[in-house]
């Protein structure tokens, strides 16, 4: 599904590719999740980076692009850089590279503090908050951006879709937002992570998720591109959904 001439949203997958760039754009990867969570003794099948892998490796299949620029919290743990975080780190930046994707940036997010001593080591590029890439200012979203882009790219909330059936059971669907933000597109990325809570954005109160909602963008007004089995589904506006 492409957004316009340049962005695509790849089908059935929570990432995005920019053709000018030829760059994929992901966020929320919380590489690590598993070992941090563990050793607050709630123990989880280590999936998450495997996921990842499977996701990357058909995002590739589709394009094939040669940066990838992680749009924040590539780590989950605040206070240190975690053994598991590490470890899955650099086996997430060996893997990248294997498939052909040389080119390897990090918008740091609220999660990653300590990352920036592993820049020369693993040979990625590390910004703080926000990055220009032509035209493309991507920000993580804890706070407003202060780039001036003609196309802005968030990731943060870990934007979702609440779904109930006939029974009255509800699923969640991970989604993109689409909308505005200084007269300005903005996507809104869905976390790549496998576990991280996902927030219903046609349910819950999405004025205290960040800044960004309460000065710059009308949230409820953005359209909700949701990740399906093999496909990505507009929703419409989160205003109408209900």
């Amino acid at each position: 599904m492409w957004l316009n001439k340049d962005v695509e949203l790849l089908e059935g997958l929570p990432l995005a590719y920019i053709k000018s760039l030829n760059a994929f754009v992901c966020a929320d990867l919380h590489l690590g999740y598993e070992g941090v969570m563990a050793d607050r003794g709630i123990f989880l099948p280590k999936v998450n980076l495997a996921k990842i892998k499977q996701v990357m490796e058909k995002a590739y299949s589709k394009e094939k692009a040669s940066t990838i620029i992680v749009d924040g919290d590539i780590k989950n743990e605040f206070s240190e850089v975690h053994l598991e975080e590490f470890n899955e780190f650099k086996e997430f930046v060996d893997f990248t590279r294997s498939m052909g994707i040389k080119h390897i940036v990090l918008i740091k997010g609220n999660h990653d503090n300590f990352i920036d001593k592993y820049k020369d080591p693993f040979k990625i590029e590390i910004y703080k908050q926000e990055a220009l890439f032509g035209g493309y200012a991507v920000f993580h979203g804890e706070d407003v951006p202060h780039l001036a882009g003609d196309f802005y790219i968030m990731g943060h909330i870990h934007p979702a879709i609440g779904v109930f059936n006939r029974a009255g059971s509800k699923e969640k669907l991970k989604c993109f937002l689409y909308g505005k933000i200084n007269n300005k597109p903005l996507l809104i990325l869905p976390a790549m992570n496998y576990y991280v809570e996902n927030v219903e954005v046609n349910i819950e109160d999405m004025l205290e998720l960040s800044p960004v909602f309460n000065k710059l963008v009308d949230v409820y007004d953005m359209h909700a591109y949701c990740i399906g089995v093999g496909e990505t589904l507009d929703f419409g506006r989160i205003k109408d959904l209900g």
